[in-house]
């Protein structure tokens, strides 16, 4: 039971956020595929890799509650319909005393094809043996406010 509450976390964090989500229009019409603002686009977050399971567990709390702020609509990476899909990776790493948190997003269409990057770092003030250790929800809450900014940037672009 416990290997399947993420699951079932991530799936009843979607159906609320998509049921709470006033849809948006399109941003502009670019090439290929219209890209849309959130509201109508469907996100679909990818299991991440790199990270113990309790930091994916509290990032994807904070991601949930950040894009429904946004008026993001979060899909389940599960399920078909989702406009994107991000597949991350996230490591933390002893920097100079402290700790750096390093993130990397590829935003893929339906078809898995990788459309754009997100990327960057995060800086954590303490450090220790355990890098992960001294991740706290701060550092998330950034890391989730530059990926949001990044994504909603790119998908306003058009």
């Amino acid at each position: 039971m416990r290997s399947l509450l993420p699951a079932i976390l991530a799936a009843f964090l979607a159906l609320t956020l998509a049921a709470c989500t006033p849809g948006l229009k399109p941003a502009g019409s670019g090439t290929g595929a219209t890209r849309m603002v959130a509201g109508e686009t469907k996100i679909a977050f990818a299991p991440l890799t790199g990270p113990p399971q309790q930091v994916a567990d509290r990032l994807a709390v904070i991601v949930a509650r950040d894009a429904a702020a946004r008026g993001m609509n979060l899909a389940d990476f599960r399920e078909r319909g989702s406009s994107y899909t991000l597949k991350g990776y996230l490591s933390a790493v002893d920097d100079d005393g402290g700790t750096l948190l390093v993130y990397v997003w590829d935003v893929l269409s339906p078809d898995l094809k990788r459309l754009n990057r997100i990327s960057g770092k995060i800086k954590v003030g303490a450090s220790a043996s355990d890098a992960w250790s001294v991740v706290d929800d701060a550092a998330l809450a950034s890391l989730s406010s530059e990926t949001l900014d990044k994504l909603a940037a790119w998908l306003s672009s058009g």
